[in-house]
């Protein structure tokens, strides 16, 4: 069993986080890769502040280089422009092309500019942490399927012995690539899969259904070179100064209403959803709470998204949000009835998490790692049966007493893993990683 760093000696830093996608985005972009990123940071900051440095990948030299702190992004989106259905129509259509067009004029510029920066790149862009060779680590834990430089982290290895940790959020790309558009960005992924079981010191799975997935691939695939860990991310909000109403709910919707929270994709079943509250509504069933659906678009939306805005039936009762604040999704969890989240597969589900933080009950699929995030105290269901979330929902309305009963349940025994919980306990499983013999890395 590895031994921990000698308590005796003064405190030194030793690990190196990653912050390379902080560092990309653009001031105020927000999405799930960047919460995990940020709040990892902020949290191991606090945990372990003096043993910690940040880095971030720079392309031209092809080398991590040191950065003083963490990018503090704050949590508000990008505020989107107003645009016509028809206008928003063709931006879909040419986004990918877009993507494509943009990577092929960075791979041009990237190859034109790396043999200027030759001499840039040869001397050692960090400083070297630790001790004693091998008790430095580095932490990856933002969008390592598509950005992260597999040679330079290769090279740090070989040349500094330097360990190497992975947070891994999911392995849906090679688990269910059908719910991807771009086979380049599984193709890309695949990559990153085979990077993980064999080049990694250790895998850090945000869950035990991901820990499998991870094993399941490593079988099929050669092994896993390190060790795999699971650390669950901290599910403690912090609830923004205030807190306001989305401009876009009228006052009717207002009083009675339900939220499902993500990005508007297949993946996420909200065609499911959709339809259970057609169904509802045709039937004119009563105190039937508004189906408020909160998330950018995404893969296979478009024709969802048609459907609802120009469906006559369900024009009242089903709203999409696609951009909100923190301050207006706090309110929105405040205030809704109770929440859904019908998705097919996810590493973890984070709205499960926020959903019982809020003291709201959870309509979610039984699949993948929802039960987990449910902590037995969601109610889950088969993402394909449609009778029984139909039934499900139409009992939390006729008897609002079984939901009381949910919502005491919540307040009596949620208990969630707290950020400076994840915190502690990824710096365990780090410290462990610097402190193993050498022979085992190598």
């Amino acid at each position: 069993m590895a031994q921990p760093l000698d308590p005796n000696l003064p405190i030194q830093p030793w690990l190196w986080m990653d912050v390379s996608t902080s560092s990309r985005a653009r001031s105020g972009q927000m999405n799930g890769t960047l919460r995990v990123e940020h709040s990892v940071a902020t949290a191991l900051s606090e945990a372990i502040g003096p043993e910690l440095r940040f880095c971030r990948y720079d392309p031209l030299r092809q080398n991590y280089v040191p950065v003083s702190y963490a990018p503090d992004l704050g949590a508000k989106p990008v505020a989107a422009a107003a645009t016509s259905k028809s206008r928003a129509s063709l931006l879909s259509s040419i986004k990918p092309i877009g993507k494509r067009l943009e990577r092929a004029v960075k791979t041009s510029v990237r190859g034109a500019v790396a043999p200027l920066m030759q001499k840039v790149s040869a001397g050692e862009a960090l400083p070297r942490l630790g001790g004693s060779a091998g008790s430095e680590v580095l932490l990856l834990a933002g969008e390592n399927w598509s950005r992260v430089d597999y040679a330079a982290v290769a090279r740090m290895r070989r040349e500094r012995g330097t360990r190497v940790a992975a947070v891994c959020q999911d392995f849906i790309p090679v688990v269910a690539p059908q719910f991807f558009a771009d086979g380049e960005f599984v193709t890309q992924f695949e990559a990153y899969a085979r990077f993980l079981i064999h080049e990694c010191d250790l895998v850090v799975s945000i869950s035990d259904s991901t820990s499998a997935d991870v094993r399941d691939y490593a079988e099929r695939h050669g092994g896993l070179r390190g060790a795999l860990e699971v650390v669950h991310l901290g599910a403690d909000l912090i609830a923004p100064k205030a807190v306001k109403r989305p401009a876009a709910l009228t006052d009717a919707q207002a009083r009675r209403f339900v939220i499902s929270v993500s990005t508007i994709q297949s993946r996420k079943n909200f065609d499911l959803l959709y339809h259970v509250w057609r169904r509802l509504t045709e039937q004119g069933t009563p105190d039937l709470p508004t189906l408020v659906m909160v998330g950018q678009p995404g893969f296979g939306s478009s024709d969802l998204l048609w459907q609802i805005a120009h469906d006559p039936v369900t024009a009242s009762s089903v709203l999409h949000l696609p951009r909100v604040g923190d301050d207006e999704l706090a309110w929105l969890y405040q205030h809704c009835a109770f929440t859904l989240y019908p998705s097919f597969y996810e590493g973890w589900g984070l709205p499960v998490s926020e959903s019982l933080a809020f003291g709201k009950y959870c309509l979610a699929s039984n699949t993948s790692s929802l039960p987990e995030a449910g902590a037995g105290l969601a109610g889950h269901l088969d993402p394909l049966d449609f009778a029984a979330w139909r039934d499900a929902v139409l009992d939390l309305i006729r008897a609002p007493e079984h939901l009381a009963q949910h919502e005491a349940a919540i307040r009596a025994n949620y208990r969630p893993v707290t950020w400076a919980q994840s915190a502690r306990r990824l710096a365990e499983v780090l410290r462990s990683l610097a402190a193993a013999p050498a022979s085992i890395q190598s």
